[in-house]
């Protein structure tokens, strides 16, 4: 369950998202606020401490990240990847997306319809309109190739998870 913060932000961002791109003009501290909750909004509890547990040293599952076992990871020094993403790809859509917010764990029989929820989700939208979009909202200060990573992340993710037989994780979460 999200915050009342977080809330009031994704809330906020829906109804006025070009007000949260990086080139919008200055329209004071609380719209500067509503941003920073947005990125935080999709740093779910639970996963939080899950993400610890992967990244931190010492924790539960950090031996799980080797070569073999992590796709890929995406990381945005000011935004988190998701997003990054949900803004290029909108509420309604980013809705559609498997999971809860980017942040998903998912057993092998379960990555066919996740792959299917991230296709209906992606259906009828272009490359350069989400990397334009991603673009809008994070403004240079990330790169097209990191923004591409971003985009491409879940649907690369789940087709290398379902041609490996594995699951999937993806955190979004901004620092640990």
């Amino acid at each position: 369950m999200l915050s009342s913060q977080s809330q009031q932000a994704v809330t906020a961002w829906r109804s006025r998202p070009s007000d949260f791109e990086q080139g919008a003009a200055p329209v004071g501290p609380e719209i500067e606020g509503e941003a920073n909750a947005f990125i935080w909004a999709f740093n779910l509890p639970g996963f939080d401490e899950l993400a610890k547990q992967f990244f931190v040293q010492g924790g539960k599952f950090a031996d799980y990240l080797v070569e073999a076992h992590v796709f890929r990871m995406a990381i945005c020094a000011r935004h988190t990847p998701v997003s990054i993403l949900w803004h290029a790809i909108g509420y309604e859509r980013g809705s559609l997306l498997p999971g809860r917010m980017g942040n998903l764990l998912l057993h092998p029989r379960e990555i066919e319809a996740a792959n299917e929820k991230t296709r209906r989700a992606y259906a009828a939208t272009s490359p350069q309109e989400l990397l334009d979009a991603a673009r809008r909202y994070c403004g240079w200060s990330v790169s097209d190739e990191t923004l591409r990573d971003v985009i491409d992340f879940l649907p690369d993710g789940l087709t290398r998870a379902a041609e490996l037989q594995r699951g999937f994780l993806a955190l979004a979460r901004p620092q640990v």
